[in-house]
């Protein structure tokens, strides 16, 4: 079970101005200027409700999370389009947004999409090469490049997500 704690703006700045993994290029949170709820671990739904309040069983593939040095084999080197989620522990709207790349993991087959999830903070290098300055960042790559007009900063619900993946090319299954 996910811990709760509420974090101020003034925590989150302060947690973010000393990470010393960013130095001084490090990304900022969309939701920076506000109170917000960070939970201390993420966890996949793998139930939902039923047609008559009950819990069915509900079968997803989980998005991976990628380090720096599984980069070029899980993204740049992926036979598919691969949509890449930074994120940050200490963003808010990243936890939102999580949930958003969920839900679209289960809209797109993985022939079709890929996505995975990379962690700003142990991973500055991506952070610099792609230029992820404001979180939550998505980006789609496709052929071992970054897609033009791919890059969207701040929170975003599915269908927006799904609007936006499609302009790219990507359609749903």
């Amino acid at each position: 079970m996910a811990t709760m704690t509420l974090a101020t703006s003034a925590q989150l700045r302060t947690a973010a101005s000393t990470s010393p993994s960013l130095g001084s290029r490090r990304a900022s949170c969309a939701g920076h200027n506000r109170g917000l709820l960070a939970t201390g671990s993420a966890s996949s739904r793998v139930a939902a409700r039923g047609h008559r309040g009950g819990r069915v069983a509900v079968t997803t593939r989980a998005v991976q999370e990628v380090m720096g040095s599984d980069f070029q084999a899980e993204v740049l080197e992926s036979k598919v389009p691969v949509l890449v989620d930074f994120w940050a522990a200490w963003c808010g709207p990243c936890k939102l947004i999580s949930k958003v790349v969920e839900k679209a993991e289960a809209e797109y087959s993985a022939d079709v999409l890929k996505i995975v999830k990379i962690d700003i903070d142990p991973n500055p290098e991506l952070v610099e090469a792609y230029q992820v300055y404001g979180l939550p960042t998505i980006v789609l790559f496709k052929d071992g490049k970054m897609v033009e007009g791919s890059k969207r900063e701040g929170a975003i619900n599915l269908p927006k997500l799904m609007d936006h993946l499609t302009t790219l090319g990507v359609t749903a299954a």
